[in-house]
């Protein structure tokens, strides 16, 4: 058999483990988990009626947000929908971050999980380096 088909059946069997990153949205850490190919085509899926046009209430980064934070976010919780008047959990990402500019945070991190993955991993560079610095 060929390495590739070796190296894809390897990755099956051992189901691998989501790569997450944390980042800072509306004063809170928000675990963000990296989608996969099946996730992002899912998230168009469910943004669409059958006919394909749009849902009134949510696109598909509404629906993006919440299939990748909700390992670590309970966007089921009935009190949370009936607060925001919600019927479904995709509807409450923009309401829950009012805010364009947090709800574009948590949408970057998302949509561009290792462009920010990569960006959180300089910051941490140059504020432990700059740490060192001050204190040498």
């Amino acid at each position: 058999m060929s390495d590739k088909l070796q190296k894809y059946l390897a990755s099956a069997k051992e189901g691998n483990k989501p790569e997450t990153i944390t980042v800072a949205v509306d004063g809170e850490k928000w675990s963000v988990r990296r989608l996969t190919t099946m996730d992002v085509r899912r998230s168009f899926e469910l943004a669409y009626n059958e006919d394909g046009s749009p849902k009134d209430t949510y696109n598909e980064i509404d629906v993006q947000i919440v299939k990748a934070t909700e390992h670590d976010f309970d966007w089921n919780n009935t009190e949370l929908l009936k607060a925001f008047k919600c019927t479904m959990k995709f509807e409450l990402p923009p309401r829950l971050l009012s805010d364009p500019d947090e709800f574009a945070k948590l949408s970057k991190a998302v949509r561009n999980f290792q462009e920010t993955k990569e960006a959180l991993i300089a910051e941490a560079k140059n504020s432990s380096s700059e740490t060192e610095k001050q204190a040498g």
